[in-house]
């Protein structure tokens, strides 16, 4: 059996890492456009179907429906975002930014 032996310089390893990069990235964007039944939404986040359901009904969380309610994955990350309590060092950042930039 041969070895093949390569030699990697420091530009090699640069141009590889910008190839990896790039597949990670295109991968992460289409794991996010893809539906979500309700089952595969509650292992997602971690709530029961009729949690779920409760939410669907109330309009709280975004979903479709074709006769069965599908969940796009970007929206539900989306939505976990913004559902983010602010922190009292939030607070605390927000109003010393505030007050310098109005200063008298």
């Amino acid at each position: 059996m041969r070895k093949v032996v390569y030699e990697v310089t420091e530009e090699n390893a640069h141009l590889i890492a910008k190839i990896l990069l790039k597949q990670l990235l295109e991968q992460d964007v289409s794991q996010e456009d893809q539906y979500l039944t309700i089952e595969e939404l509650g292992e997602l986040i971690g709530y029961k179907k009729t949690s779920i359901y409760g939410l669907v009904q109330k309009n709280k969380i975004p979903y479709h429906k074709r006769g069965k309610l599908f969940f796009l994955k970007s929206e539900i990350m989306e939505w976990l975002k913004n559902g983010k309590k602010t922190t009292t060092e939030d607070i605390k950042r927000k109003a010393d930014e505030y007050l310098l930039n109005n200063r008298y």
